[in-house]
């Protein structure tokens, strides 16, 4: 069920020519873990990059839903000066938001709001470790061993739609633990770019 759902999204910006406005998007990440939600951190900032395509589907001209399908990077880098140690763990996701946008101007140049759900789908994982500045430890996840591949985090942003582009701040958490033995919410902020291209539906011939 889930994976027919991910090929769903996956497929949608080949129908995307039916819809109003859709488009790709670009940016970057700044990913954490914490054991408090938001803006509590129990590590450092991991960098990394936001790609996908996104959809706007009006219910009104200041009311859209807005389904997303993006990859991107989820982690953390832990550094303890005291023992000379550094580590970085970086988690790739496939991740599918829905989110609905609030706009404060019908048209384009306004602020908008962003809040909704996200389903993400771990594909790939890479552990590193470093003491004094030497590489000691480097490997990939076994996925098999991953307890649940999915998971489900809440978004909000806040953001600027222009005639052909738009900018967007957001800030995700995730609602359900990364793995049994892993109680800690997966936190990525992000700042993305996106080009809009406007479909305009064609005029209906009048009947005879």
């Amino acid at each position: 069920m889930h994976l027919r759902l991910l090929t769903a999204f996956a497929f949608l910006p080949f129908y995307a020519s039916a819809q109003h406005i859709h488009g790709p998007r670009l940016g970057m990440s700044l990913a954490t873990q914490s054991v408090g939600g938001l803006f509590q951190s129990t590590s450092n900032l991991l960098p990394g990059v936001v790609l996908g395509y996104g959809m706007e589907f009006a219910l009104h001209p200041q009311f859209i839903v807005m389904p997303e399908l993006l990859y991107m990077t989820k982690g953390a880098v832990v550094r303890n000066q005291a023992q000379l140690t550094r580590s970085r763990s970086a988690y790739r996701y496939i991740e599918l938001p829905v989110l609905v946008k609030v706009g404060t101007d019908a048209k384009p140049g306004g602020l908008f709001l962003t809040v909704g759900p996200s389903i993400g789908y771990y594909v790939a994982g890479r552990y590193k470790s470093w003491y004094d500045g030497d590489l000691v430890q480097d490997y990939k996840y076994e996925l098999a061993s991953t307890d649940n591949r999915f998971q489900i985090s809440g978004a909000v942003g806040m953001g600027t739609d222009m005639e052909k582009t738009s900018f967007e701040v957001r800030a995700q958490t995730s609602l359900t633990p990364f793995s049994s033995t892993l109680q800690t919410q997966n936190i990525v902020y992000q700042l993305t770019f996106a080009w809009r291209f406007v479909t305009k539906e064609k005029d209906k011939e009048p009947e005879e």
